[in-house]
């Protein structure tokens, strides 16, 4: 049976936590000044840090000011933004640190940043421990004031979080020295993920993977894209019965990569033995289920085709092709057949108004859709919160 939430006690009573890794305590006890190697970072969080070290300076000023931890803002960037301050939620909570707008106006600052740690600090103080602060942040401080049992997806943003922060506190300057080599890229007018890899020489795979709050959203003008100065072999492997491997670094989260890969979070879960309330330990071998069974076409590679031209001519995507055929470095030798899935025809829309109890699977089982189905028609990103009385958009032609 499913349980919309569990007690936060859970997080403080030692059966849910992180335990302190043998690379972790070898760094420290050396002083840390031994560099883990690149292949022990989550390529996220290395994408979204790369972004967050542009507001350090910002950062560091507000924390000061309002006494607030500067590993628990960074992580909550992290954590909420990817550290894109253009990222606008479904309802309305936008910027680095996702405040709605009520809450900005009440904080009477002049920027995202301060605004977010202002009211992170006002917490902290407020409930006298970090753990509830997050929570309050997440899900409102009325309902850990009263002591009422938290949501589960409250409870995995309190976990998500503190795993950001310990990676922090235990990795920084290995993380910082592979982050910093990381480049940045601005979006530009009519760029998509086809034409960043072609100007930048990086498969789209890898660009998604550096920039996990961008690839499921449409990119925007001015976006800064993190991506590797070459492109990278250790990321993937597949098994002998050719399924794709993933081998989870320092900083992953599980749902991320579900959502970089459009892989169903349930699918992943059951293949991987994965709860629904976890942090994903590094070292931890993922397989990845990414067969599609649906319809598709066919089509033999031509000498002279590239992907785009190919996904134009058969109305699908660039990114489509690769993933469905396992093209991860882009290669099109001639000759190959390729499945090619057509775009989806526009779809249409019932309106649904949240209510008392629910959460984003109970309402998919309810309309025989996904939690991704949803999220997408509502432009949520990764985010499976929700209100009460919030108005969802769920996929008519589900039913």
């Amino acid at each position: 049976m499913q349980l919309p939430w569990l007690p936060l006690v859970i997080l403080l009573s030692g059966t849910v936590g992180l335990s302190l890794p043998v690379a972790a305590s070898q760094q420290i006890s050396s002083g840390a000044t031994q560099l883990l190697p690149l292949t022990e970072f989550s390529p996220s969080l290395l994408g979204m840090y790369r972004k967050v070290i542009q507001i350090e300076g910002e950062l560091q000023k507000y924390t000061t000011r309002y006494g607030l931890d500067l590993n628990l803002a960074r992580s909550v960037v992290l954590h909420e933004s990817g550290g894109n301050g253009s990222v606008v939620s479904v309802d309305g909570a936008n910027g680095y640190f996702q405040v709605m707008p009520a809450t900005f106006k009440s904080l009477h600052v002049d920027t995202n940043i301060e605004a977010g740690i202002k009211y992170l600090s006002q917490q902290v103080k407020r409930f006298g421990r970090e753990d509830y602060a997050l929570a309050a942040y997440n899900t409102g401080p009325g309902r850990v004031s009263r002591k009422r049992p938290m949501y589960l997806e409250t409870l995995q943003y309190v976990i998500q979080i503190s795993a950001y922060r310990n990676v922090l506190k235990l990795y920084e300057t290995s993380l910082r020295h592979h982050a910093l080599d990381l480049r940045l890229e601005r979006v530009q007018p009519e760029d998509s993920w086809w034409s960043l890899s072609q100007r930048l020489n990086i498969p789209i795979l890898q660009l998604r993977l550096h920039n996990p709050f961008l690839a499921t959203r449409a990119l925007r003008v001015g976006q800064l894209i993190a991506y590797p100065p070459a492109p990278r072999t250790d990321l993937f492997t597949e098994n002998r019965s050719g399924q794709l491997q993933y081998r989870s670094r320092h900083g992953d989260n599980y749902l991320r990569l579900a959502f970089v890969l459009e892989v169903e979070l349930d699918t992943l879960r059951e293949a991987n033995g994965l709860w629904r309330l976890q942090a994903l330990p590094a070292g931890q071998l993922l397989s990845i289920p990414m067969e599609w069974t649906g319809k598709f076409n066919e089509y033999q590679v031509q000498t002279s085709d590239n992907l785009k031209q190919i996904a134009d001519s058969m109305n699908s995507t660039p990114w489509r092709i690769i993933r469905d055929n396992r093209l991860w470095e882009q290669h099109l030798p001639p000759g190959l057949t390729l499945r090619v899935r057509p775009q989806a025809p526009r779809p249409t829309f019932q309106t649904y108004r949240v209510a008392n109890g629910d959460s984003l699977g109970r309402i998919a089982e309810r309309h025989r859709t996904s939690i991704r189905a949803i999220q997408s028609a509502n432009g949520m990103g990764n985010s499976t919160m929700i209100r009460i009385g919030q108005s969802l958009r769920i996929p008519a032609d589900a039913n």
